[in-house]
């Protein structure tokens, strides 16, 4: 189990070019309860500057990797 997310930017630099990232946080998790609190915990510490830059990460706990 691992906390997966995809990094959704819009409209940056001068050409309005749209960015897409995915990625996966290096830690592993044996249970869901576990990975969801991180997740959580992550959002929580994220969210005020993802707002401010107009960023949006989505993010999910997964066992099968990212498929993006």
């Amino acid at each position: 189990m691992e906390i997966i997310l995809t990094m959704y930017a819009l409209t940056i630099g001068p050409t309005d070019q749209t960015l897409c990232f995915n990625s996966e946080v290096p830690i592993k998790y044996k249970d869901l309860k576990n990975c969801s609190l991180d997740k959580k915990r992550l959002i929580d510490y994220l969210h005020e500057d993802l707002v401010d830059r107009e960023v949006t990460i989505i993010f999910k706990c997964s066992s099968e990797g990212s498929n993006v």
